[in-house]
């Protein structure tokens, strides 16, 4: 874990934050949102679970983390009162230094999502395309910043070149190459282990913060 000493170059408005309550009556996590921000002072939505607020008291210890594509950010800090402007917000001292965590590109999360699979066909026939598309819907088990999980009624085979689209899903990502490295049937479908191969950094570190965001969100359903 990095020490940041600097945080004023990480902390930015209008970010989504994760805000774990350490003491009083409202013990649990919480959903947030950087609101405004000054020398001194961090102005944060009223944190809410399941759409229902926690009206922090002053005083309460608080732990904020959010996610950046620079890396998962955390500090401990305390509310110092409750203000009203258009929106009731939790005036919190800004910290001295974060933490960081470098998001774990390989880290990997179960979820369900709907994408669209393509094999890509190379043709030695000189009277069609050399390489051609065949595309089916399929649906992602698990994901990290390296590879995914697949169901898919395309008949795949280990070290098949495949395309996924997952602008339905993530953040409009599309044109994300993979390469087959497991395969399995089942019930007549095929179960496919991908590796990209060819993804815009960018979109990788889409995916890095969906697994971040995923694994917070099933971490709180287990709770």
């Amino acid at each position: 874990m990095e020490k940041i000493t600097n945080p004023d170059k990480y902390i930015e408005s209008n970010t989504k934050i994760l805000v774990e309550v350490l003491s009083g009556e409202f013990i649990g996590k919480y959903d947030s949102r950087i609101e405004s921000i000054n020398d001194d002072y961090i102005y944060i939505s009223l944190p809410t679970k399941n759409a229902i607020p926690a009206p922090l008291k002053p005083g309460t210890k608080i732990d904020v983390s959010f996610v950046t594509d620079k890396g998962r950010f955390s500090f401990i800090t305390e509310v110092i009162n409750r203000v009203r402007d258009n929106i009731i917000m939790l005036k919190i001292k800004k910290p001295d230094q974060l933490f960081r965590k470098e998001l774990r590109k390989y880290f990997r999360v179960e979820t369900f999502l709907k994408i669209i699979v393509c094999k890509i066909v190379y043709n030695d026939n000189k009277n069609t395309p050399d390489m051609i598309k065949i595309c089916k819907e399929g649906t992602v088990k698990d994901i990290s910043g390296g590879g995914v999980r697949i169901f898919t009624e395309l008949e795949l085979y280990i070290d098949d070149i495949i395309e996924l689209d997952f602008s339905g899903a993530i953040n409009n990502i599309k044109e994300v190459f993979g390469k087959v490295v497991r395969v399995k049937e089942i019930n007549g479908k095929t179960e496919a282990g991908v590796e990209f191969i060819s993804i815009r950094e960018n979109d990788r570190d889409k995916i890095i913060q969906y697994v971040f965001k995923r694994q917070i969100e099933l971490k709180r359903m287990q709770s």
